[in-house]
């Protein structure tokens, strides 16, 4: 096996030392080229694309399913530590809120209580946002009671604490509800 560099006496990598692998790689990378090129011009067929004429036949491209993200703070807990850690995530810019309660719920993995979805609603004018968990579990909302301080802590905690400290979302107070009906944790 050679070494790409060797030493020489005085411990310095000679120009000549280095150049042959560069020069490899190149001839390497050029040959790939050509092959591929060769390649992409023998797959084309100029007698299906459609002409610059042909201009009212082309769709538009469907822009509704691209999105703009923005970053955003998330709480997570710490396996090891078990306090919230901030994490640097990208959110939906026109529902940030919302994406970052999803990114925490996606995160969770604590107990099963039987979640089957959620909505995230924002009221700018009163500041709250409130989080409507959809549970299959016949105590609602106490359903949620029911796990232990450390899963509570890992879900509601890291919302409310998400939540709160991003001035950008505006939020002074989190609601949580299950099934339309307030609960507090």
């Amino acid at each position: 096996m050679n070494a790409i560099c060797r030493w020489s006496p005085q411990n310095k990598t000679s120009f000549r030392d280095l150049w042959s692998p560069v020069r490899f790689s190149l001839v390497a990378a050029s040959a790939l080229t050509l092959v591929i090129g060769a390649a992409n011009r023998a797959i084309a067929n100029p007698e299906i694309a459609p002409s610059a004429t042909d201009a009212d036949d082309i769709e538009e491209i469907n822009t509704s399913i691209t999105q703009d993200y923005m970053p955003a703070i998330i709480y997570l807990p710490d396996p090891n530590t078990q306090e919230l850690v901030p994490q640097s995530v990208l959110v939906t810019a026109d529902e940030p809120v919302a994406g970052a309660v999803t990114q925490i719920v996606e995160s969770y993995e604590g107990q099963d209580v039987g979640i089957t979805g959620y909505e995230v609603n924002v009221n700018e004018a009163a500041k709250e946002a409130e989080i409507n968990f959809a549970v299959n579990n016949p105590r609602g909302g106490r359903a949620f009671q029911s796990l232990s301080s450390a899963n509570q802590y890992c879900l509601f905690e890291a919302i409310r604490e998400t939540l709160l400290t991003q001035p950008s979302y505006g939020i002074q107070q989190v609601i949580f509800q299950a099934n339309s009906v307030d609960f507090d944790i």
